[in-house]
Order: structure tokens, then sequence, then C-alpha cells
């Protein structure tokens, strides 16, 4: 599937178009130029479609439950709650993004409007991954330590972390706000830049490597770490009911294999578009960097 898409994604020409993930290649430039097709035109916005109205239906389902129906609150149910909302506040972009891609990638919207949709798809990365880690916390210390949690995973508590961790989100992802925004090809078109425009460049992989390490490596260490000693935990426990340890090991490893399936390509396919766009700039390198930019956007 991902050969047919990269090959979908590497046929065919489209002129003064930008290069790879937004900057311009002029005739005096010896950068490397992204080839950009239908696939970036028609796979793409129609991917985004499918997450627009699945996302809307499903987070609204979510948050009118959580607010109407569900009644008490625990300290999960917070937690899941800001991971609703944080969802759902990016799938209410995903419209000015779907037009962007049918639109041949020609930004109507606005410098402003540029900025607000990449700065919120960044919060709500990086907002669901530690939401994501703090259920995973919540659930070691509830498994593992079932005696010292009393009194420590209470609403209360996940309603202060919940309200912390939006801080911190917002803190990190609001050089998003600089970097990105929207430039002008040489066809007069206007980009919206996913990274930023090549004068920022250097400065953006930096940025963009220390919210890789501070908002997904570490938080997915600790993932591993909490869900690792839960199964070792439902191991060596005398439980009666070896069913329900073996379905509780099961929804674990498949808890793990999501949150790597969802995160992980992204990261490493980002670092090494970034790497690309800095480094890898000789003429041997452009096939490389097209392959590279475009299995990027799948993993998106």
């Amino acid at each position: 599937m991902t050969e047919v898409l990269l090959s979908a994604a590497l046929n065919g020409t489209e002129p003064n178009l930008l290069s790879s993930s937004g900057w311009s290649a002029g005739n005096v430039t010896t950068k490397c130029s992204l080839t950009k097709t239908g696939f970036q035109f028609y796979y793409l916005p129609t991917v985004y479609i499918l997450v627009f109205i699945t996302g809307f239906l499903g987070n609204s389902v979510a948050i009118w439950m959580f607010v109407f129906h569900m009644r008490p609150w625990s300290g999960i149910s917070v937690y899941m709650f800001n991971l609703a909302l944080a969802d759902f506040l990016y799938v209410l972009t995903l419209p000015a993004l779907i037009f962007y891609y049918f639109n041949k990638t020609d930004w109507i919207f606005g410098d402003i409007m540029c900025k607000l949709q990449r700065f919120i798809f960044h919060v709500n990365l990086y907002g669901s991954i530690l939401f994501l880690t703090c259920i995973s916390v919540h659930r070691y210390t509830g498994v593992v330590h079932p005696l010292k949690s009393l009194g420590r995973l209470k609403k209360k508590n996940a309603v202060y972390i919940s309200s912390l961790v939006w801080v911190l989100v917002v803190a990190a992802i609001s050089p998003i706000l600089f970097y990105s925004g929207t430039g002008i090809r040489k066809n007069k078109t206007i980009t919206c830049y996913d990274t930023t425009a090549d004068d920022y460049l250097r400065s953006y992989f930096i940025y963009s490597m220390c919210t890789t390490v501070l908002m997904f490596c570490i938080p997915f260490i600790v993932i591993l770490g909490c869900y690792g000693l839960i199964v070792k935990a439902l191991i060596y426990k005398d439980l009666d009911n070896s069913p329900l340890r073996r379905k509780s090991i099961y929804l674990v490893i498949i808890v793990l294999t999501v949150f790597a399936v969802s995160y992980l390509p992204f990261h490493v396919m980002k670092t090494l578009n970034l790497r690309a766009r800095v480094d890898f700039q000789t003429p041997d390198m452009c096939a490389f960097n097209d392959k590279v930019y475009a299995t990027y956007q799948v993993t998106r």
C-alpha cells in the first residue's frame, strides 16, 4: 500500500511549485525541488475528509456522553474528556485544510488562519500524547500500587494535572505561531508552510528535535515503562481469573501497538524530512528527498 502511495506521489510534474515542505526552488539555486502531483491534491484531502467525518462524529458523541451522561467522573474520565476535546478542536480545522489541498495547495484564508491551523495540529498531537501518558501513569499507579494510590487518583488531582498539561503544551507549541505562516510562490499562489520557510529552517529543526524528545520520546518511554510494569504485575499476581488476566495483558499490548503505529512513524519521517531539507540538497539526493517527503505526508 505504501509503495503505491509513494509511486503516486512521485509520478508526473507540477511546475513552479514549492520544494519539499514549502520552500521555493528558483533557477539559480541547487536545492532539490519536490514534484507535486495528484497524491497531494487528491489522496490527502480524501483522507482528511474521512478523518473529519469520523473524528467529528466520534468526538462529538464522546464529549456529549462525558458532559451529559457520565456521572460521577473519575480521574480517568477527566483525562479521556481532555483527550476527546483536543481531537475535536483539531477536527474543526480540517475543512480549511481539505479545501487547501483540493485547491492545488493555494491558501486563501490568510496568514493568521495558517498559523492557527499548524498550531492547533501540534497542540492536538502533543496534547493527545501527554494525556495518554497521564492515563498510563494513572493505570500503573492503580494496578501496581493500589494501596499507595489511595487518595491520589481523585478527580480533583486529575483536573489539576490536565490544566497543567494544557499550559505546558500551549507554551511548548507557541513557537509554531512564529515559524509557520504563508509564503508566495513564483506562480503567485500562496502556500501555508507545514514546517517553516527556508530562512528559519535550521532553528526550526533544533526546535523540532527538542519537542520530539521532550514531548514524544520521553512520554513514549514512560508509557512503555508503565504498561510493562502493569503486565509484570498482572503476570505475578495470584489472580483466580486467568482469562481476565490474559485479556488485560492483550489489551496492554494493543494499546502500546496502536500508540507506536499512530505516533512513531510521523516523528521519524518528520525528523528525516527536515534533515533532508537542511543537509541533503545535492543533486544525487533529490530523488531520495522526494520519497522522504511523500512518506512523511503519508504518516501525517
